[in-house]
């Protein structure tokens, strides 16, 4: 591995993305049967039943937008793939996507009856995307510099540099042995190795070939 990707909330990343990511509530009822003998108008008033269930648990549900999948497999097999229903229930057009689904996903289509296993609706309420303007309050990498500790790489005590890495100013760069810190995480960048910061303050650390032994 020659180059590593560093998050600015890299201790925190996952629940950063929650708070990011779009609200999503999904319903899902089992219903099993042949495509062939799937009822349209049944399997509509299911679906409308599912949006409905799956729009109450938002903060704003009528801002929400619906999709809706139908669980189909051939006829004999253990596992299930989702493909879209659209608008209206099409059995034909349905059955069209399961087969390019399964060929996209295991390399082949079947001649086999394909079984209609469940039905899922999806209500989603966009959030907006969160700004990741980043601007250093240092004007070098010095100035980011807090102090040094003695840290140990390959038996070896070293004097290592310790940064603060809000100071971290954009396109600035400084060179391993390093601890940079964080209040979510404590970042180490080894001997052999770089860390450059990019305009969203994310570090990407790169390595020599003998960094990277």
């Amino acid at each position: 591995m020659g180059r590593v990707v560093v998050p600015r909330a890299c201790g925190v990343l996952s629940a950063f993305g929650l708070l990011a990511a779009d609200e999503t509530r999904d319903a899902v009822r089992t219903y099993r049967r042949t495509l062939a003998e799937a009822d349209a108008e049944e399997v509509e008033a299911v679906l409308s039943d599912l949006a409905d269930e799956a729009r109450a648990d938002l903060r704003d549900p009528g801002s929400a937008a619906i999709s809706r999948q139908a669980d189909l497999r051939y006829a004999g097999q253990s596992y299930e793939l989702s493909v879209e229903v659209g608008a209206s229930f099409d059995p034909e057009a349905v059955e069209a996507r399961f087969h390019e689904t399964h060929e996209t996903a295991s390399g082949y289509r079947m001649d086999e009856a394909v079984e209609l296993v469940g039905l899922r609706a999806q209500a989603t309420v966009a959030r907006e995307t969160p700004a990741v303007a980043y601007e250093g309050a240092g004007e070098s990498a010095d100035d980011a510099r807090v102090g040094a500790r003695e840290a140990t790489f390959g038996g070896e005590v070293r004097e290592t540099p310790v940064y603060r890495r809000e100071s971290l100013p954009a396109g600035e760069s400084f060179d391993g042995p390093a601890v940079c810190e964080q209040a979510d995480s404590t970042l180490v960048v080894p001997p052999g190795w770089s860390a450059g910061v990019e305009p969203d303050g994310t570090l990407v650390l790169e390595g020599d070939e003998g960094g990277r032994r």
